[in-house]
């Protein structure tokens, strides 16, 4: 046999083992996650359906008209969620169904799988012995890592993000010193795509700029600690700067090109997105989402096992006291893993399930160093013992995990995330059933509870799997406002409510749920539920029918009906009484909100802020009517003397007049004193209307239809740098 035989044998060996590997981490993915989902019995929620159902969506509207598809994909870019991620999932969908499996498989296949095959490869730049066993045993421990599953069987697709923050880091630890000028706008164009996905990769991104100025740093002050100054050449002793400080000088340049390169991506593809990226005070509007830095920690226990971090600290201790791993490369991951961790488990501190993936990559990494470093250094039964004891743990522990195991073995084990099986699935299928020919003309349905048990999008999913599509969006009920920090006072949406859903007792989210807040964020979901069960002054325009509903885990479904419109002196005492229970301002709720009794909750109307103390409101005609009544409680701070200014215009010639009343209130919702004017196009542009009385609390401003005529269904008036002086 020669030497071409020998290598042509050799060759197609590597290529026949690489593909086994491949094919069993294909066939294991499919098998598990076909036998979790087909196990599971539920209504998906909040972020379980949420991309799920817009994936579907998108991909129906693929196969119907690929230009409206590809115009929705655009304009997605603008919002905090767009549907780019889901792109790649479209000829998975459109080939298989659109089944939760169909989807769960797209997912698992197009974005985990390459994930694992990424995160073996950057370990093989970390291990530096024999590079193949290194990258496909990386692999095989990714599938002991129950988190690596469960945030994709729960319905994220958030690892397609990762799949570039991966590659971003596998670039990187090739050319540490980024000598191949092209790598650095590969990088910035990697963790900008990373962004562009999903907005949380924007952390990142940090930790990725972070850990390689740390890396930077640490080797300037290696190259100096001696007190020398060292040159590379005769060359770089005539420059300016002294060796060290060239190299530092030169890692911040290349960082800083990485930087711009990313940022300037983002602005081209997603430009709004970004801005309000930079602008928006995210932690204060998501600081319900922030937990306690004891339960987070405790969070992230259970998320793992203890005893997968033991090993994961031992793993790197070890390697790099050993001095088993690449230097370059373990400084770089461990200031990476050490940022993300600091990111996540000490300032952001959110619990929800889909964040573990920005800690899963370093806990595999952890533990893959450990069986190297255990099977570089140990020898005899000592070898064998620590890795079988080891690798035991780790079975164990996905078992514990992801089978439905009834077992309480502390926190050295992972807990368990089972299948979603609701046992009252039945009962569930009756109150949507019931509510669809309750309310068959889209009437607001609200719905007085929100936890992981109960809630308005459990519903309204419910409908969507029981109902054909084309039916499905009939159900109409009203979920939000949910959260303190991020939505508003929920007069308005009880005001339109035809009906009201309430569920006892009061139903939140428990600091035990995997969609987790921290406690006392959901008064603005509390207060409602108080005006019902403690008979509030509003109640009293709702009647209680007979039929109640058994939901699992003790819950018992009343539904309330409609009898009267809401008065203004209610409504106003109503606001008084939610504004002293709940307390603080709700985070988004503005100085001006809406008391119109609308029953459509496609509203009629905009209020936006234009600065500090200038609003614009635009009002609509009514849906199935053409009248523009519509009318704006102001709920800032006025005096005993409050004079509401503003700029009118309706820019229809052909609408007729519309009238503009002004009242002031007290808190027992008593009439102090009102002012009224006129606007068409005849008369003056300006609004000027002045009111006063003693001990007001609240201003109303009602925009009127004054003509006896209908107005067309183009008239709409906007009122423009509106003000009040106080």
């Amino acid at each position: 046999m020669g030497l071409f035989d020998v290598v042509s044998f050799k060759l197609p060996r590597k290529f026949l083992i690489d593909g086994f590997f491949l094919f069993l981490v294909v066939l294991v993915t499919v098998a598990v996650t076909s036998i979790y989902v087909s196990r599971e019995h539920t209504f998906y929620w909040w972020d379980y359906a949420g991309y799920n159902t817009a994936t579907v969506n998108t991909a129906n509207l693929f196969r119907d008209s690929p230009d409206k598809a590809w115009r929705g994909v655009i304009e997605s870019l603008s919002k905090e969620k767009n549907l780019l991620i889901s792109l790649p999932l479209m000829p998975f969908i459109l080939l298989f169904g659109e089944s939760r499996l169909s989807y769960i498989l797209s997912v698992s296949l197009i974005y985990v799988l390459p994930f694992r095959l990424l995160l073996g490869a950057i370990s093989a730049k970390l291990i530096p012995v024999y590079p193949r066993r290194v990258f496909w045993l990386t692999v095989l421990l990714s599938l002991l890592i129950p988190m690596s599953w469960i945030p994709t069987l729960r319905g994220y697709l958030d690892t397609g993000g990762c799949v570039f923050v991966a590659l971003a880091i596998l670039v990187y630890l090739q050319d540490v010193k980024l000598k191949s000028w092209w790598k650095i706008p590969l990088i910035g164009f990697l963790l900008a795509a990373a962004i562009l996905l999903r907005r949380h990769f924007a952390y990142s991104a940090i930790a990725f700029f972070g850990a390689a100025s740390l890396q930077a740093f640490i080797e300037f002050i290696v190259l100096i600690y001696p007190g020398k100054w060292a040159f590379s050449s005769s060359k770089d002793k005539d420059a300016a700067l002294p060796f060290p400080y060239r190299c530092l000088f030169e890692s911040g340049i290349k960082l800083g090109f990485i930087a711009a390169t990313s940022l300037t991506i983002l602005m081209l593809v997603a430009g709004d997105f970004t801005r309000s990226a930079l602008t928006v005070d995210y932690r204060n509007l998501y600081v319900a989402w922030s937990l306690p830095v004891n339960d987070i920690l405790t969070r992230y226990a259970d998320f793992y096992g203890l005893g997968t971090w033991l090993l994961v600290l031992i793993g790197f201790s070890a390697g790099i006291l050993a001095r088993i791993l690449v230097p370059a490369a373990v400084i770089f991951v461990s200031l990476f893993g050490v940022l993300s961790l600091i990111e996540w488990l000490l300032v952001l501190r959110y619990g929800y399930l889909h964040y573990t993936i920005h800690i899963t990559p370093i806990a595999l990494l952890g533990l893959s160093t450990f069986f190297w470093t255990t099977w570089l250094t140990l020898k005899g039964k000592v070898r064998y013992f620590m890795l079988g004891a080891a690798g035991l743990y780790l079975v164990l522990n996905a078992a514990v995990g992801l089978i439905p195991l009834k077992i309480d073995l502390s926190r050295l084990f992972m807990a368990n995330f089972p299948p979603l099986v609701r046992s009252d699935y039945d009962e569930v299928v009756k109150l949507v059933e019931f509510l669809r020919k309750l309310a068959p003309n889209e009437e607001p349905i609200y719905i007085v509870g929100a936890s992981n048990n109960f809630n308005a999008n459990i519903l309204r999913q419910a409908n969507r799997k029981l109902n054909p599509p084309e039916g499905w969006w009939k159900l109409n009920t009203i979920g939000r406002p949910q959260i303190d920090s991020r939505d508003t006072y929920p007069l308005p949406e009880l005001l339109q409510a035809q009906y009201a859903v309430v569920a006892v007792p009061f139903q939140q989210v428990l600091p035990t749920d995997e969609q987790v807040l921290r406690s006392h964020e959901q008064d603005v979901v509390k207060v409602v539920y108080d005006a019902f069960t403690q008979k509030w002054e509003i109640s009293r325009d709702f009647q209680l029918l007979p039929e109640q509903f058994k939901l699992e885990n003790g819950v018992t479904v009343s539904v309330y009906r409609r009898m009267r419109p809401t008065d203004t002196a209610t409504a106003v005492r109503t606001l008084e009484a939610m504004q002293r229970q709940i307390g603080d301002r709700p985070g988004t709720q503005l100085d001006w909100i809406s008391l119109h009794q609308s029953i459509y909750t496609s509203a009629n109307y905009s209020v936006t802020q234009e600065s500090d103390n200038l609003y614009k409101i635009v009002t609509h005609p009514i849906k199935n009517s053409k009248k523009l009544d519509t009318s704006f409680l102001y709920l800032g701070s006025i005096s005993d003397k409050a004079k509401v200014t503003g700029q009118l215009n309706l820019p229809n010639q052909q609408c007729p007049a519309v009238a503009l009343l002004l009242t002031l209130w007290d808190k027992q919702g008593k009439l102090i004193d009102s002012a009224e004017m006129a606007y068409s196009h005849k008369s003056a542009i300006g609004l000027n209307l002045l009111v006063e009385g003693k001990n007001p609390i609240y201003l109303l401003l009602e925009v009127l239809s004054s003509s006896k005529q209908d107005l067309t269904n183009q008239c709409r008036l906007e009122i423009n740098n509106l003000a009040v002086s106080r």
